[in-house]
């Protein structure tokens, strides 16, 4: 039976909103990607070029989607027919909200078996395991744990579990504690590696990679890599960003929280960056991105240096600590669905998406052992996933959702929420209307040229 209940429960401080947006925004690509970007692309010329993104699409496309979640106080499903409704269109809109909600649902469904090898990463390490592993024997023991994924089932079962316990207790006693303790932990542990990383010797050496002003490698290829990794990191097009919206109170400023999600974000990456770029040095290995860095390199690298497992182990928690925070922002505008819109309770709705989620992930994690053989176009089911939602389901729904708050919704209501200064107003909504449609189309259209070439 449809309710449209509206969320009851709210963020107890401005600073757990703020808190929430950077654990929904830091995950793997803060960690395995953007440092690699950084030190590839031109160092600290794309630092500022990145932050410019950040701040000129980022930043307003976070805007608009938290307005559009706080001025509703609803899931993307009902925010989005409600705010139909209001500006006098089809409600046909609402479509809008599932895709967004189903969006979050599948690359869940594929991150959560990320998050098992990071789980059984930290087990890994903790016994020792990998000690002493050369970069081949990394290679064999990452290579046999994908081939192997019943040895998964524990780590992807605990890794589903902690996020069950943290949805099913509600925005303040499951979401709100979670981050005001998870996130404050993972600070903890980026500022103790970084103290070892200064007292590597190779400090200094990482930081010229990372902040060198390198004016001369100014391109479009960097530019289309700032603008599309300042897309990706925030979270948008899933949802996560609306739903956290409506929990936050209207007395607090969207502009200001924002703002403060984007460079803090940032400044994080910077951060882990300063933690991997010297440990690689230290150990003269090669700077890579994405698995071969997270799983096979940095395992190698860390092994090499004094009391290297205990801060490998450190490093892991670390990343399983992003792994959850942006899991639970995923799972969360589908659970609030259900909850909402037909009435079920807190601890009913969440079973009910983890499991359904659950059922999704557990197809994805056996596409690299019993399912390998099931393949479309030559992907599995985790490539294709990413696929989908990377190259097609992300930049669409973001670009839809941009385009109904920049041109359909009243401007009485995007100032209301918004509380701007004029200029502040005008110069965010010409951002929405034209600068982020072309921003967004250039990061698509780049996206279907890489693939057809």
């Amino acid at each position: 039976m449809q309710t449209d209940r509206k969320a009851q429960e709210l963020w107890s401080h401005r600073s757990v909103f703020i808190l929430a947006l950077m654990g929904s925004s830091v995950g793997l690509g803060n960690i395995w990607k953007f440092p690699y970007l950084t030190s590839e692309q031109g160092g600290g010329t794309f630092v500022l070029l990145y932050l410019a993104c950040v701040l000129l699409v980022g930043v307003p496309m976070m805007k608009a989607e938290v307005l559009l979640g706080r001025h509703t106080r609803s899931n993307p499903v009902q925010a989005m027919r409600l705010l139909s409704r209001e500006a006098g269109v089809s409600e046909r809109w609402r479509i809008l909200g599932w895709l967004a909600v189903l969006t979050g649902v599948l690359i869940f469904s594929f991150y959560a078996v990320v998050a098992a090898w990071i789980f059984y990463y930290v087990f890994s390490l903790s016994a020792g395991l990998l000690a002493d592993a050369g970069w081949e024997q990394s290679n064999n023991f990452f290579s046999r744990m994908l081939a192997d994924p019943d040895t998964l089932l524990t780590s992807h079962t605990l890794f589903m579990l902690v996020v069950l316990l943290i949805l099913g207790a509600g925005v303040r006693r499951g979401l709100d504690r979670a981050i005001r303790y998870l996130m404050p932990l993972m600070l903890l542990l980026v500022l103790i590696l970084l103290v070892y990383a200064y007292q590597s010797g190779y400090f200094w050496q990482a930081y010229q990679q990372l902040f060198q002003f390198r004016p001369e490698r100014i391109d479009g290829a960097m530019v289309l890599a700032a603008l599309g990794h300042a897309f990706f990191t925030l979270s948008l097009g899933t949802g996560a960003v609306m739903t956290y919206g409506a929990y936050l109170s209207r007395k607090e400023s969207i502009g200001q929280a924002v703002a403060c999600v984007g460079v803090l974000d940032t400044l994080l990456a910077l951060l882990i960056g300063m933690v991997i770029f010297p440990v690689l040095l230290a150990a003269q290995m090669p700077s890579t991105s994405g698995p071969e860095l997270l799983f096979i390199s940095l395992p190698v690298a860390f092994g090499q240096l004094h009391a290297g497992q205990v801060l490998c182990v450190m490093f892991f928690l670390l990343v399983g600590v992003a792994a959850v925070t942006s899991a639970i922002s995923l799972m969360e505008p589908f659970t609030a669905l259900l909850e909402q819109q037909w009435g079920l309770r807190r601890v009913v709705a969440a079973v009910i998406s983890v499991a359904t989620a659950w059922c999704m992930s557990l197809a994805v994690l056996f596409s690299f052992g019993h399912l390998a053989g099931v393949t479309w176009y030559g992907m599995n089911l985790f490539e294709l996933l990413n696929f989908v939602t990377t190259y097609f389901l992300l930049p669409l729904v973001s670009l839809a959702i941009m385009v109904f708050t920049g041109w359909i919704l009243s401007r009485r209501i995007t100032q209301s929420e918004l509380t701007l200064s004029v200029p502040g107003y005008y110069l965010w909504r010409l951002c929405l209307r034209y600068l982020v449609p072309l921003a967004i189309g250039l990061i698509f259209l780049t996206n279907l040229y890489n693939v057809s070439f």
